[in-house]
């Protein structure tokens, strides 16, 4: 059997379309799939690095909302140099900092969703849940290297 996938769904229940990867990670942690550790990380993805340590994952997926200039519900996959230097999403520590002592161990990519709204209390737009959706069935058949990797434009994802 293929490694064992780690998943830390990242994001902010209350901010709209920000929830969007903790929403994927919960879809994922309910299909209770063998070879897949889901961690809810809320904004605080720190707090849950000593689950590599733990788990040991062939690979570590960030699901997390990120505005990348797209249309709503636009998925891509990320690596942690897409992303360097900024804070991701609306969260603290930049992932690259966070994360790029476990890369020569660890297969790290990032699945970001564009967001179409990130309003407190809004609930989590019908563009963003089915991109969602769609990247949980991704996940669980071990195609997310199928998902369009994110081309850099002007600006980076957050």
């Amino acid at each position: 059997m293929p490694g064992r996938t780690l998943i830390w769904g990242i994001g902010n229940e209350i901010m709209g379309d920000d929830a969007a990867g903790l929403f994927c990670a919960e879809l994922l942690r309910q299909r209770n799939i063998p070879w897949i550790h889901v961690c809810l990380c809320g904004t605080l993805p720190e707090n849950y690095i000593c689950t590599i340590e733990r788990i040991h994952p062939e690979t570590l997926l960030l699901l997390d909302a990120s505005d990348m200039g797209l249309p709503p519900g636009e998925t891509r996959l990320l690596s942690l140099s897409d992303i360097g230097g900024t804070a991701f999403s609306t969260h603290g520590i930049p992932a690259d900092v966070l994360l790029s002592p476990y890369e020569a161990s660890v297969r790290i990519r990032i699945i970001g969703i564009q967001p179409l709204r990130n309003t407190p209390g809004a609930g989590i737009s019908p563009q963003v849940r089915s991109a969602a959706e769609r990247a949980a069935d991704a996940v669980c058949r071990r195609s997310w290297g199928n998902i369009p990797a994110f081309q850099r434009q002007n600006r980076s994802p957050r």
